[in-house]
């Protein structure tokens, strides 16, 4: 038959498990749900802005190509310009001339 002092050191050690648990595990346990929950927010903004960052890449190349073409304007519009300042210049050396 277990003696009083047998039962007593029983029931010490489930208080002592269940305390442990209780007190230390739990908490852990609670933390790390926190963690993983806070994780998967994060992980879900991360794919947001992935996906803004592709958009705006797409816009940026868009962007990129329409100063291409203003580029190639404004080159036409110098070579003209030089053209256009050449025949002045012939212009008045032939008026010059005339007089």
């Amino acid at each position: 038959m277990i003696n009083l002092g047998e039962w007593g050191m029983i029931a010490g050690s489930i208080t002592a498990i269940v305390s442990l648990i209780l007190l230390v595990i739990k908490p852990i346990t609670a933390s790390f749900s926190k963690i993983t929950e806070t994780l998967s927010k994060v992980s879900r903004n991360l794919d947001l802005l992935t996906k803004d960052l592709e958009a705006s890449k797409s816009d940026r190349i868009t962007i990129h190509e329409e100063l291409k073409k203003h580029d190639e304007r404004l080159d036409t519009h110098a070579e003209k310009l030089v053209e256009h300042t050449q025949q002045i210049k012939t212009l008045f050396r032939e008026t010059s001339r005339q007089k």
